[in-house]
This record gives C-alpha cells, sequence and structure tokens, in this order.
C-alpha cells in the first residue's frame, strides 16, 4: 500500500522546493564563495600575518579537503541520485548549498569550476600552503560489491591523483579504497604507487566496520605501505539508517591500530554518541567524543593515534570538544588541522558569532575574521584555527604543518 503524504510532510516538501528554487535563482544566500573584491584592510592582513609566524609554508598541509564532481568532462566523478532528485527536497537543497559554497554556477562545468575554486583560493594566497585532497570510494555491500544508488558520492582515486600531479604545489592526493572490495589490496598499492599519502574512509556513509576482521588484510598492507588510515568517527549527518550510525563508534578503531597503522580520527569523534563497546555490545550510550578521548589515554597508541580539528568551529560541535582539545597539553600535541572544505563557506554551519560567545577568539578577532572570511573562506578557516585559544593555550604550530609521524611518504 502506498505511503500517504501527510499535510505536514506535503508542506515540508513544498517548501523545501521553494527554498531550492530560491537559492538557485540567488535569492537567498546559504553559502558563499567568495572572491576579492577589494584590499584586505591592514589590521585584517596583519591578523593573517600573525596566523603564518612560525610556520613553514612548504609544510603546511590542510588534512581535510574534499573533491566533488558530477562527472562532467569525464572525471569519473558521480553524486548520488538522492543528492539531486526532488524527490528527497532536503538533499536536494543540501547539495545546491555545497554548490554554492564551492562556486559551482553550471553544473555541466561543475567538475572544473569546483577545481578551479579551490585552487584559486590557494593561488591568492600568499604564502599559501597545500590540501590533501580527498578520494571517496562507493558505498559496498557486505560482499564488496559496490551499490552506486545507494552510495552519497564518488570521487575516483585516479582523479585526485591527475588533479595533484596538474597542480602539485596547492594539491596532495589521498586514495579511499573500501576494504570488502576483493581487489583492496591492489587498489591500494596502486593509489600509493601513482602518490596517494593516505587513505579516507567514512564508515558510516560507506557501510564499512573498522572492527570487522574483513579489514584485517588492509589494514596489513596499509601498515606496510606506510599510509594512515584518515576515518570520520562519530555521527554522520548523511546517513539515514540508524545501524550505520554505528559503525561510526570511535572504539572500532582499535582494530587498524593494532594492526599497525596509523590512523587520524576526523573531527576527534565531535558529534552523537554510541554505545560503550568496552562494557560489551549493549553498553550505554556514551558522547562519541568521550570514546575518542579514551582512546587518547591508552599508552599502547602514543604517536600512531591523532585527532584532526575539522569541523570543531561549527555551530553544532563548538563548545566542549575543543574546549577539552585546547585545555589538555596531552590532546593538543596530538592534533592535525583540516578544514572540511567546502564546509568552511557555508554561512549555516560557520558562524563566528558562536564561536566567539564560547569564549575561543575575542569580538576584535571577529570582526576581523569575517573580513577575511568575505575574501576566502579557505584562508578565513585556517586564520580562526590560528587564532583559536582556551585560557591561553592555543594549538601548535606543528597542527598545521606535515608530521613525519603522521604521513612519512610527504617527508
Amino acid at each position: 500500500m502506498p505511503k500517504l503524504i501527510t499535510r505536514r510532510r506535503l508542506i515540508f516538501i513544498v517548501g523545501g522546493v521553494t527554498l531550492f528554487s530560491s537559492l538557485r535563482l540567488g535569492h537567498s544566500r546559504l553559502a558563499r564563495a567568495s572572491k576579492p573584491s577589494g584590499p584586505l584592510s591592514p589590521s585584517a592582513q596583519k591578523l593573517i600575518d600573525e596566523a603564518w609566524a612560525g610556520l613553514d609554508p612548504k609544510r603546511v598541509l590542510d588534512t581535510h579537503v574534499h573533491m566533488l564532481g558530477t562527472g562532467a568532462g569525464g572525471t569519473g566523478c558521480y553524486v548520488g541520485k538522492r543528492l539531486t532528485s526532488v524527490a528527497s527536497p532536503l538533499e536536494y537543497l543540501k547539495f545546491t548549498v555545497y554548490e554554492q559554497a564551492a562556486g559551482i554556477t553550471d553544473l555541466e562545468q561543475c567538475d572544473v569550476q569546483y577545481v578551479d575554486q579551490l585552487a584559486g583560493y590557494l593561488a591568492r594566497q600568499t604564502p599559501h600552503g597545500r590540501a590533501l585532497i580527498f578520494a571517496f570510494d562507493e558505498l559496498h555491500d557486505d560482499a564488496g560489491r559496490p551499490q552506486p544508488d545507494e552510495s552519497e558520492f564518488h570521487t575516483p582515486n585516479a582523479y585526485v591523483q591527475a588533479l595533484a600531479k596538474r597542480h602539485p604545489d596547492y594539491f596532495v592526493p589521498c586514495a579511499s579504497v573500501h576494504p570488502y572490495r576483493a581487489d583492496a589490496v591492489e587498489a591500494l598499492e596502486q593509489a600509493v604507487e601513482g602518490g596517494c599519502v593516505a587513505v579516507k574512509w567514512l564508515p558510516n556513509a560507506m557501510n564499512i566496520d573498522p572492527a570487522s576482521p574483513r579489514c584485517d588484510a588492509f589494514y596489513d598492507a596499509m601498515a606496510r605501505l606506510k599510509v594512515p588510515l584518515i576515518s570520520h568517527a562519530g555521527e554522520e549527518k548523511a546517513v539515514h539508517a540508524e545501524e550505520r550510525q554505528r559503525l561510526g563508534n570511535p572504539l572500532k578503531l582499535r582494530r587498524p591500530l593494532e594492526r599497525g597503522v596509523t590512523v587520524v580520527v576526523a573531527h576527534c569523534a565531535s558529534l552523537g554518541q554510541n554505545p560503550d563497546l568496552d562494557q560489551g555490545a549493549g553498553g550505554p550510550f556514551t558522547d562519541n567524543f568521550d570514546l575518542f578521548a579514551r582512546l587518547m589515554t591508552e599508552p599502547q597508541w602514543q604517536g600512531r593515534l591523532w585527532g584532526e580539528v575539522s569541523a570543531l568551529t561549527i555551530v553544532n560541535r563548538v563548545g566542549r570538544p575543543l574546549r577539552d582539545v585546547l585545555s589538555s597539553e596531552a590532546l593538543r600535541a596530538r592534533m592535525v588541522n583540516g578544514s572540511d572544505y567546502p564546509l568552511p563557506a557555508i554561512n549555516v554551519l560557520m558562524q563566528t558569532r558562536k564561536v566567539e560567545a564560547e569564549g575561543f577568539i575575542t569580538p576584535e578577532q571577529r570582526e576581523l575574521l569575517n573580513e577575511i572570511d568575505q575574501h576566502d573562506p579557505l584562508l578565513f578557516d585556517f586564520v580562526m584555527k590560528r587564532c583559536l585559544a582556551w585560557k591561553g593555550a592555543k594549538l601548535p604550530d606543528a597542527t598545521f604543518m606535515v608530521r613525519p609521524e603522521v604521513f612519512p611518504r610527504l617527508t
């Protein structure tokens, strides 16, 4: 029997489509892709100079940059049907916001415009670092078969490798390989041979259980090839199936650590809750950040388990996780920086008023950061992370530069 559409749901759908249409027509701005409209003020430039003090630009690396595309020009990329269909108005709206944030004005030129916008930001920055650009493998079922109809998006390893070769001063390639694939180890070896220095997973969206023995051969290959795993942990808003949220449990990352893999926990698992597996499969639900913090206290992972600070300043995360990271010398010393681009260009997520209200930046810094943001959201994110402070404690310089322990292939 077909599911009835309630009046409330109908209003929601119509409202979503209306908002989508207004975004398409430029009547509303939930995101922005900034281009310089004039020179920055001397005070804003001074804040940028202060942010670069103590850093070697040749070693500066943004370790969390998404690379998206629709396949225009034969890139091999695609965006899942749910994100581009009015049948899912909320997802439809989300993709429109991503388009705006990334500077895409023509879907037929999507892939080119996305790269041009990102490379353009880095080209205009003086000095500038580099971006670790992510491939993104398809969702695979438990038998290792790709499921494109269920995948959020797909960005091939070969595509990010080609971009890094074309723009070596700006991009470093990061592979994504689903470990359930029959050819997973072979695909990893090919990606590393092609220049990839790490592997990116989003277990909740890709249907990967990091604690599964099915991953062991892949972990062994990662350890042998000396490539780290950058894995999302915690809740993922793109996931609709509640059981897949359990795949984001930080405690599941013990298995790759046990196999000798270096692991970077994206966002420090700073959103949502999961069962405390140390008390059994039915353990009490606990904040994912607390589970991550527990892992960080386990001495056997010293030097191989790292946190990553991307998204810790967005409106639905900023607060205790960032305070705890800044307050703990032990945690601060084991962080790497990432922007989660294009998220810094999404207005509804990046609200400096909230960051100031939580006590991480001053009113004067906020005013100057907002000015920088109007020129370059990527630079804005970097400078803001350099400004963040809690009771005088700040992220150390090493957070923003290539760590040899994490990226041996880059050093």
